[in-house]
């Protein structure tokens, strides 16, 4: 039953736009068949108003019964609330992990482009379905302020996987050090993404990209006899190796297959 409603609620297009979304040339678009959640669009607005270390030094001021302080999204909850940009679906209650409907998200939109030009397209009997992510943040980007967040390809170098001391919040790209608080982010590993970002903060991932995430001329600062350790920005990771020919200074390519395999070159 969601299927059907999804593929109807795909037939969706933002009205004034002349050129079919130009992230449908990449691979792996994220969420064409899913929807987004009122947890992940309070994310996105929140981090089109404020940054991520506002958004953590707030003071909390919701008091929806259905949310609490330790859950990720109730910092965005907060910041969007007091944006006045989003409300709860009544006074005790937020929704948090209920799909945004598709008047809600034009409620939203109108509130963060601060005007009401911006329209979506849609059969006013189906106003109560759910958006998909990826027509919410092709909408959204159409509606941020540019001045503060931008879209653009990220490789990722390391996730916890690689690298422990980074947790569940944090990634190693060619951003550095870069926030990003999505539980399973992971399944982004030595990928190349498109992504909307705010600095260092990833605000929405677009697609996964074909092309896999390529290290240039990053300079090795610890070895063994299997594996070398890199310096990235932002961090290292280890790498090992069956027979390390490399030394301590040494600068290499390090090129990522399709399965996860790499080989390291000499730079």
């Amino acid at each position: 039953m969601l299927r059907k409603t999804f593929m109807i609620i795909l037939l969706i297009v933002l009205s004034g736009c002349t050129n079919a979304q130009s992230h449908e040339s990449q691979a792996g678009i994220i969420g064409e068949n899913d929807p987004v959640t009122r947890a992940e669009a309070s994310r996105m607005a929140a981090l089109d108003k404020y940054s991520i270390s506002e958004i953590n030094s707030m003071d909390r001021n919701i008091t929806f019964e259905d949310t609490s302080i330790d859950k990720w999204y109730d910092k965005y909850i907060n910041a969007a609330y007091a944006a006045g940009l989003i409300a709860g679906t009544d006074e005790k209650h937020f929704e948090p992990e209920s799909y945004l409907t598709l008047r809600q998200a034009q409620f939203l939109i109108n509130k963060i482009k601060g005007n009401d030009k911006l329209k979506l397209r849609f059969d006013e009997r189906d106003k109560d379905k759910p958006i998909p992510y990826s027509v919410w943040v092709a909408a959204f980007e159409r509606s941020m302020d540019t001045s503060k967040l931008r879209t653009g390809n990220i490789s990722i170098y390391a996730t916890k996987e690689e690298n422990k001391a980074l947790g569940n919040d944090y990634m190693l790209t060619d951003l550095g050090l870069t926030y990003f608080d999505d539980s399973d982010n992971t399944k982004y590993r030595n990928k190349n993404i498109s992504a909307i970002i705010r600095e260092n903060t990833i605000v929405a991932v677009k697609a996964v990209n074909e092309t896999m995430a390529v290290y240039n001329n990053v300079e090795i600062t610890d070895r063994s006899d299997n594996s070398v350790t890199v310096q990235l920005k932002g961090g290292t990771r280890k790498f090992s190796l069956e027979n390390n020919s490399f030394d301590v200074g040494d600068s290499v390519n390090i090129v990522f297959g399709a399965d996860g395999t790499y080989e390291v070159n000499k730079a």
